[in-house]
């Protein structure tokens, strides 16, 4: 989820540079790398949180066999199980 923010910023950052926007006024790098990852990660973030699927599925059989006696009496029939990957 960071490629966006860890790419976009030196692209920028470079170009800022060449222009002679950063050489005429210094001080204005760090606050500048600062709000451009800001604004990347706000926008990255979501949107691959939206891309990427936060249920996973698993096989009962995979489970540890605590859980496996556990869904057995729970569900006898279930085969497969959803999780919340969580981020």
């Amino acid at each position: 989820m960071a490629v966006p923010s860890m790419g976009l910023t030196p692209i920028v950052m470079n170009f800022l540079e060449r222009g002679g926007v950063l050489a005429r006024f210094p001080f204005l790098t760090v606050p500048t790398t600062i709000l451009l990852t800001g604004c990347a990660l706000v926008f990255s973030t979501p949107m691959c949180c939206a891309l990427f699927p936060q249920q996973a599925p698993i096989k009962v059989s995979d489970l540890e066999p605590e859980l496996q006696e556990k869904v057995k009496k729970i569900a006898p029939s279930a085969t497969v199980l959803f999780y919340n990957k969580g981020l």
